[in-house]
């Protein structure tokens, strides 16, 4: 364990399939991290906030309306939304409402444990008084974008790009707004840095196009 805590923080599980509440839950533990709960509608969500969770696994599709909904809510609690939602609407509402990190289902228990360890030097910042610009960056994440290169319209890509689905350059461009020859600059750059992997795919005839998917080995 990273040991940043004093004592074990607590998650609230927000997710409507018992079964991925559950492997979240056996994950949370293996992480040394333990549960107020699961609630598997926004209704039994608003009821286990009352347990002052340190950490949301946020769902969106509920029964009873959408996770969203409860960001309100969550202010000061850290928040990471677990969704089958990439549309960029939803991940823009997400972040700029209060979450922290945002998983597009399905992914890897890397990336789930990265979330997690984010999470844990958020929670150390309660022992410092003062913190550096560099701390704020490596807490979020942040790189460079590459030379030349937007790093809002590289974040769009890379918000796209979530998930197992691949994506040509012109699906990219239409998707977002963007020129074909823009899309495929930054998936090209993607790629260089070997964030995203570029895979021929075949239909119809003549040449193969390029799809590009995002790396997550």
């Amino acid at each position: 364990m990273d040991g940043f805590l004093a004592e074990p923080a607590r998650a609230l599980i927000v997710e409507d399939d018992p079964r991925v509440a559950n492997l979240h839950r056996a994950f949370l533990e293996e992480e040394g991290l333990g549960a107020v709960g699961i609630a598997g509608s926004l209704g039994e969500a608003w009821a286990l906030l009352e347990e002052g969770p340190d950490l949301v696994l946020l769902d969106l599709y509920l029964p009873d309306g959408h996770g969203l909904e409860l960001l309100p809510a969550l202010e000061g609690v850290y928040t990471v939304v677990i969704t089958a939602a990439k549309d960029v609407p939803t991940v823009e509402r997400a972040l700029l409402g209060g979450a922290m990190d945002y998983l597009v289902k399905p992914f890897g228990r890397s990336r789930l444990r990265e979330a997690l360890v984010r999470f844990r030097a958020f929670q150390s910042l309660k022992a410092k008084k003062e913190v550096s610009q560099a701390d704020v960056d490596r807490l979020l994440g942040r790189r460079q974008a590459p030379k030349g290169l937007d790093p809002l319209t590289l974040w769009r890509v890379l918000a796209l790009l979530q998930g197992e689905q691949a994506f040509t350059a012109e699906e990219v461009a239409e998707a977002l707004g963007i020129s074909r020859v823009t899309a495929w600059r930054y998936l090209e750059a993607l790629r260089r840095e070997g964030r995203v992997r570029a895979e021929a795919r075949y239909g119809g005839a003549g040449r193969p196009s390029r799809a590009y998917r995002l790396e997550t080995r």
